[in-house]
């Protein structure tokens, strides 16, 4: 099935489209940012576009002491080349026009997605190889590290580009949500299988006899974990809902974000005082 040999990314050039649009989507953050006038010089521009695409690949493997596929992999580095190439110097800047045409970033969010996918996936996997022989007393695998870990993934490039403080200053940023929740289907579902909450996931799950197509239990993960993913960074696009949104903004009914609260405290006590100000002085 060609939907999903896509989704589980296995298919011919697979890890070379998706390294080609990953970089690519990094470029494009940085072109259309910080160097939107392209007076940056090119080497700055250039790491800060690899840094852009991959900061995740570059640090997240530090946390378990594992060498950076950046090292052990030149498709990456090869893809930030030649799209940084494309975006900033081809001629009368049609690589950078032709990236940001509408069909290219639809195609350019859905390989670099397919990316994440496997990142996620791949690093709870890895988390818990690592941490599976040391589970806490209170529960038979360990809950927070795999899906921590594989979160961090998404969080890296946010982190290192922006600051501790600018990064979180507006709350849970979009990275977090997409990876505590997908990393954590994944490693419930499919590592535990002794723990209330994976017996009930898969419990639930199987009563309804369509909804796993057959599939295996890991496949079956990955490929939920890989729809929800695909769906949601596309309608995250400007042409679409736009980056604000979020399936789980419904829960600001419920749990308010203080941070915006205390924002918008702020901005009516200003507006007020500005107003009592120009009172004055007519």
């Amino acid at each position: 099935m060609v939907w999903l040999s896509y989704l589980t990314g296995e298919f011919p050039y697979a890890p070379e489209l998706q390294a080609f649009f990953m970089a690519l989507q990094g470029c494009m953050a940085v072109r259309n940012g910080r160097n939107k006038d392209k007076k940056m010089n090119w080497f700055h521009a250039f790491l800060l576009s690899v840094f852009s695409g991959y900061s995740g690949a570059i640090f997240t493997f530090f946390l378990l002491g594992k060498p950076s596929s950046m090292l052990a992999n030149d498709l990456n580095i090869a893809g930030c080349i030649i799209t940084f190439i494309i975006v900033n110097y081809t001629p009368g800047d049609i690589g950078y026009k032709l990236s940001k045409s509408l069909p290219v970033v639809l195609i350019t969010t859905m390989f670099a997605q397919l990316f994440r996918v496997g990142g996620v996936c791949g690093f709870t996997a890895m988390g818990f190889e690592a941490f599976k022989g040391k589970p806490s007393a209170y529960y038979p695998i360990p809950v927070f590290g795999p899906v921590v870990y594989a979160t961090m993934l998404g969080n890296m490039g946010g982190f290192f580009l922006k600051g501790f403080d600018k990064y979180l200053e507006n709350g849970m940023p979009w990275p977090f949500q997409n990876g505590l929740l997908c990393a954590s289907f994944y490693h419930f579902f499919l590592h535990d299988q002794t723990g209330f909450i994976g017996v009930t996931l898969r419990s639930v799950i199987d009563k309804v006899d369509f909804i796993k197509m057959g599939l295996d239990d890991k496949t079956f993960a990955r490929v939920m974990v890989s729809i929800f993913m695909h769906v949601s960074g596309v309608l995250r696009l400007p042409a679409f809902y736009g980056p604000s949104s979020s399936p789980f903004n419904i829960t600001h009914k419920y749990l308010p974000d203080l941070y915006n609260q205390s924002t918008q405290t702020k901005s009516k006590s200003a507006s007020s005082s500005k107003k009592q100000s120009k009172k004055k002085k007519n």
